[in-house]
């Protein structure tokens, strides 16, 4: 090593994941054609509507929003 730091290390934020709604395994936020199942990524299935699963991702949505905007002690979180 020769003791001189180089530029700061540049990041990137981890990618979005979210359930498809036909088959309920995860797929990057926007994918439109799941990978695992071949229907839409979009369109509710019976499976993600009898599990709860659009109550889980809302709640999921309010907390990025609320670390978004800085807000550390989000009521979702006890």
């Amino acid at each position: 090593m020769t003791g001189a730091p180089g530029p700061p290390v540049q990041g990137r934020p981890a990618p979005v994941l979210v359930l498809c709604r036909q088959c309920i395994e995860y797929v990057f936020e926007g994918t439109a054609t799941c990978p695992h199942c071949g229907r839409d990524a979009r369109e509710i299935g019976s499976r993600y509507r009898d599990r709860g699963c659009a109550a889980i991702e809302a709640m999921q949505r309010v907390e990025r929003v609320l670390e978004r905007r800085g807000e550390k002690d989000s009521p979702m979180k006890e």
